[in-house]
């Protein structure tokens, strides 16, 4: 580190007594006559500029080797480091001199000092001038002459350092009002000022445009109360006014007119006295006043729309209930306080059942009349058989009684697929079959789909058979999942249906439903999974919805994303069951 020491002591000679020489007294005139055109010089200079301006006079002033001007960022300015170095100094060595100033400059700059020359033999003898503003703000000048600093160096020093001081302090004074009148111009809320006596003094451009007004002559014909709707001028003399005086400050909604149309407009009024920082008298007052129109707008828009909102769920709530109500009486008498919403939703799943196996009646009544003509027709075979004379064949009589009891199953096992389907089933979860549920589902769903029926492929993987899930609610979301893609491709030329399993890691598999229908629109993918939107004209926007909190109450995932190659792919994820 370079060695620091004091080379002036307190005994030096007035820097007056340097001056009593007429050349050194012209020298001296010069350079305070040039250091006081600098600030005119510097009026539109931001603090850089204003700091390289004065390095670059004091360099030539103080006939110095190096000049370091250091002013730390202020508001949003970094902070302004410049050097600026005489012939004598390389480049490549400046960068060691302005560490070494930048500490001086924060030192006791009162002190001169010096320091082991670093551009060659002898020393570099310093001075540092604080520049008044700014935490470690400084002009620090150095020279190799060994007269330097004199007296007069350091006065031209100072002068400089406070020259630069009240330039820099004015520019930033400068930017806060140019900041303030901008910010108080561009608002779009009402901001004056007036004399005690309720003279106007100034408006912003947002006043102007809220009152009607045409310009500053029309205002100051007028007075502030003038602006009020007259049915407030009273409360405004007898209540705002006398606290605005008492205690400096009135904040409540006044109502003002507008002057061409009219129209009355509530404000909220923020009503300031200003007073003068010497005397504590007042001097004027002001106001930040906020048209409240949009702000009762949008609160009756809200209150609109909550009411609309309130009837809209008050219709659906009625028709849900009267349908729960109807077919889900069992439910009702079983309800209970601490349960509530567990139960809603209970029901709700419910009736999406039932909703579907409505939308399947007529397709299996279809699927009943087979088997139960097939029976008909062979209990009257048998009966004719029976009523014919002997002989006839035991084993043929037989065989007829034996299918007219198969189709007697048969139709049994239909029913007794769609009563466990539509039955609100027990809510307990345990580990189910997954390609049995699927399969189940499935054949279900594709009951009488009529003459074109779609081709239908089951693909599981045998790393995914079991799942944990309630069977009854899983098979609803199955079902409701591959009616869809039934309805999806009734008018596509390639109606084929795959569903796949699949495990996709250690914690979860995957349950692909993968049509090849029209797809969906990308207004109805936004909504797919909301309450009340549907494409059905007959369908409530329930089915999705509905399907979607099933999968999440399994601690599962249900998605959609168009097929590569035309429909639709609806994916479920679900956890893999924890091994018991």
């Amino acid at each position: 580190m370079a060695e620091l020491r004091c080379v002036l002591g307190p005994g030096e000679m007035p820097w007056v007594d340097e001056l009593f020489e007429p050349q050194e007294l012209r020298h001296c005139i010069r350079d305070l006559v040039a250091l006081s055109t600098l600030p005119a010089i510097w009026k539109d200079y931001d603090t850089r500029q204003i700091a390289d301006s004065v390095a670059a006079a004091l360099l030539s002033m103080l006939h110095a080797d190096v000049i370091f001007v250091t002013v730390p960022g202020l508001r949003d300015e970094p902070v302004v480091d410049v050097t600026r170095t005489g012939q004598a100094v390389s480049i490549g060595s400046s960068g060691h001199i302005e560490g070494i100033l930048r500490g001086a400059s924060r030192g006791d700059r009162e002190q001169i000092s010096a320091i082991d020359n670093p551009l060659g033999k002898g020393t570099l003898r310093i001075a540092a001038a604080p520049i008044s503003f700014g935490r470690d703000a400084a002009i620090v000048a150095c020279s190799v002459d060994p007269q330097f600093p004199s007296e007069t160096h350091r006065l031209l020093l100072g002068i400089a350092a406070n020259q630069a001081a009240l330039a820099m302090q004015r520019r930033h004074a400068e930017a806060e009002q140019r900041r303030l009148a901008s910010v108080i111009e561009r608002s779009s809320e009402f901001v004056g000022f007036a004399h005690l006596d309720g003279t106007p003094q100034y408006l912003n451009n947002a006043a102007y445009e809220l009152l009607g007004l045409s310009g500053i002559e029309e205002v100051q014909r007028l007075n502030i109360f003038d602006f009020m709707a007259p049915h407030e001028r009273a409360r405004a003399l007898r209540e705002a006014l006398p606290m605005v005086m008492r205690t400096g400050r009135w904040l409540g909604e006044l109502d003002f007119r507008h002057f061409r149309t009219g129209e009355i407009i509530p404000f909220l009024v923020d009503w300031f006295r200003i007073d003068d920082r010497r005397t504590g008298h007042p001097t004027n007052m002001a106001t930040v006043s906020r048209d409240l129109r949009p702000q009762r707008k949008l609160e009756g828009d809200l209150r609109r729309l909550n009411e609309s909102l309130e009837q809209r769920v008050t219709e659906r709530t009625s028709e849900l209930a009267k349908a729960l109500e109807r077919l889900t009486l069992e439910a009702e008498e079983r309800l209970r306080a601490d349960a509530r919403a567990q139960q809603l939703q209970a029901e709700l799943h419910h009736a999406s059942r039932l909703t579907a196996a409505g939308q399947m009646a007529g397709a299996l009544t279809h699927e009943l009349n087979q088997p139960l003509t097939a029976f008909t027709n062979s209990v009257n075979a048998g009966r004719r058989m029976i009523a014919n004379d002997p002989p006839y064949r035991i084993d043929t009589l037989r065989d007829v009684l034996d299918e007219a009891a198969d189709q007697a199953l048969r139709a049994g096992e239909i029913i007794r697929r769609l009563r466990e389907f539509v039955t609100r089933g027990e809510t307990e979860m345990r580990i189910e079959n997954l390609p049995d549920l699927i399969r189940e589902a499935s054949e279900l769903a594709s009951a009488g789909t009529g003459p074109h029926r779609v081709q239908v492929r089951l693909s599981f993987d045998p790393r995914a058979e079991a799942v944990f899930a309630n069977r009854i609610q899983l098979q609803q979301v199955m079902l409701n999942l591959i009616r869809n893609a039934h309805e999806a491709m009734a008018q596509s030329e390639m109606r084929e249906l795959e569903v796949v399993t699949a495990r996709l890691d250690d914690k979860s598999i995957e349950i692909a439903v993968v049509d090849r229908g029209s797809g969906l629109p990308d207004n109805i993918v936004k909504h797919l999974f909301e309450p009340f939107h549907t494409t059905k004209s007959d369908g409530m926007g329930l089915g999705l919805s509905i399907c979607r909190s099933i999968v999440e109450a399994h601690q599962g995932k249900l998605g959609y994303e168009p097929n590569c190659g035309g429909g639709a792919v609806f994916r479920v994820k679900l956890p893999v069951p924890l091994e018991r």
